[in-house]
This record gives structure tokens, C-alpha cells and sequence, in this order.
């Protein structure tokens, strides 16, 4: 129960990890691990995600590659500096074959999203979408930020509008998250892209969220070292909605250190 007069601020010594980074190794990103990991600890974080994207799959040499790189994030590098830990992980695309999760079946941080890159934008309707995030259900446990890039897709035909078919889509997200116990993300470069309405479709999928008690999480989606570990924009709006701290997992400790090993 909310007391009255209360005052909820989340601060930005709260967060603990960025659940969401990129590396050179993405190919559009331009920083390496190590910089990334500086810029962590300036933050004063103790944990971080390198979640580069997974789409090298296609020969048996990339995939090896990708197995590889995620193996050797927390072998060799976690114990490298106290108190900070490496969550190895790969960003995954809506409606991607996998053809090696035998290899990937310790993986615990597994977040999967809509990249429109890769998906037939022309045809792909939300309920084909919504069908795709259902069936990544099974194999993953993070859905990365799904407000972003709607507007791409079916011929453009919701553009930046909340219409019907929008809200439904992220009502039924939000059920699907909460009945799989999925984690949902507050993308910090959606807010700061404001984007074909990826600003309106997050706020209303977040108070959507905060109404049925989702598990969320905040990642920065950084490309670059300099982004890592800024939430400026998130925490601004999680403070607007009155997110529950015992729902963000940068805030738990011992739920991001569950994370750490593979």
C-alpha cells in the first residue's frame, strides 16, 4: 500500500549493474570489454552484461566463436578486479534459428528482442510478433526492449500511434512476461532516441507492467564506453511511475550475483 505524502526516489547509487552493453565485437559498436568495464567502475557498478548481438550463427567457425567469446567473458575475466563481475550473455533476435543451444544451455542471461533487421517487415504483423516472443518464451528469460522499431513493421501502418492493436500487443507482453516469469526491459537508448514512439510505447507498457507487479530490469543498450551505466532518462521515469525497487533487478544484489557464472 502506498503511504500518503510518500516520496519514491530511486537513485542512481541504487543500480548495481547494465544489464544491457555492447563491444566491438557486435561489429557497430566501438568500444572493447575492458573499456566497457572502466566505465562500469567509474559508475560504480558491480556488475555488467555484455550482451553483444548473436547473429553470427551461420557457419560452424562463428558459431564456435560466439560460444567461445561468452565462455571466456567470466572464465578469464571475472577476478580481475574486486567486487566487480562480468554476466556473459548475447542479445538474441526475434525470430532467429539457433542452431547450437546445446552449447548455450548454461547461459543465464538470455534476452531476446525485435531487431527489424531481421524479420520480414513488410508482412510481420503484431500478432506474428507477439506469436514469436510466446515461442522465445521457452529458451529465454529477458525480453529486450519491445517498444522499439513497432512502427517498421506491417507497412508502417501503426507509425508512431498508441492505436488499439498497439495497447493490446503490450497488454498481452506484459501477461506473457509475468506468466513465464520473464524479465522485461527499460531501455535507456529508447528514451534517449525518442524514436517513431518508442518514448510513448515504453510509458505505457511501464505502467502496464507496474499494475501487474513484472520483473523489469534497466539496461543502457550502450554502444559506446561513454553510455555505460547512464540511466539519466530511466530513472526519471521509473521515479515518474513509482516502479517497486523489489522488482528492478539492478537493485538485487543477490539476484545479479546468480547471474555471474555460467
Amino acid at each position: 500500500m502506498r503511504i500518503e505524502g510518500a516520496i519514491f526516489i530511486l537513485k542512481a547509487s541504487e543500480i548495481l549493474a547494465d544489464m544491457h552493453t555492447h563491444t566491438i565485437f557486435s561489429l557497430h559498436a566501438y568500444s572493447t570489454v575492458f573499456e566497457n568495464m572502466q566505465a562500469a567502475r567509474l559508475c560504480g557498478l558491480n556488475f555488467l552484461a555484455i550482451t553483444d548481438h548473436f547473429y553470427q550463427d551461420g557457419t560452424p567457425l562463428n558459431r564456435k566463436n560466439e560460444v567461445n567469446r561468452i565462455r571466456y567473458l567470466e572464465g578469464a575475466i571475472n577476478g580481475f578486479d574486486e567486487d566487480f563481475y562480468i554476466i556473459s550473455s548475447a542479445e538474441f533476435n526475434i525470430g532467429q534459428k539457433i542452431n547450437c543451444w546445446n552449447r548455450l544451455k548454461n547461459l543465464k542471461w538470455r534476452p531476446i528482442g525485435l531487431h527489424s533487421w531481421f524479420v520480414e517487415r513488410e508482412t510481420m504483423t503484431l500478432k506474428n510478433l507477439f506469436d514469436l516472443f510466446e515461442e522465445a518464451s521457452a529458451r529465454h528469460n529477458a525480453f529486450v526492449h519491445i517498444e522499439r522499431e513497432i512502427h517498421e513493421l506491417d507497412n508502417k501502418k501503426h507509425g508512431a500511434n498508441l492505436d488499439d492493436e498497439v495497447k493490446n500487443f503490450f497488454k498481452l507482453m506484459v501477461a506473457l512476461a509475468k506468466e513465464k516469469d520473464i524479465w522485461l526491459e527499460v531501455n535507456e537508448s529508447s528514451l534517449v532516441r525518442h524514436c517513431g514512439g518508442d518514448v510513448e510505447r515504453l510509458k505505457y507498457w511501464i505502467r502496464l507492467a507496474k499494475e501487474n507487479r513484472n520483473k523489469i530490469y534497466l539496461g543502457t543498450d550502450a554502444h559506446f564506453a561513454g553510455r555505460v551505466g547512464n540511466f539519466n532518462l530511466s530513472l526519471q521515469l521509473l521515479n515518474e511511475v513509482e516502479y517497486p525497487r523489489d522488482l528492478i533487478l539492478n537493485c538485487d544484489y543477490e539476484q545479479l550475483a546468480a547471474l555471474r557464472n555460467i
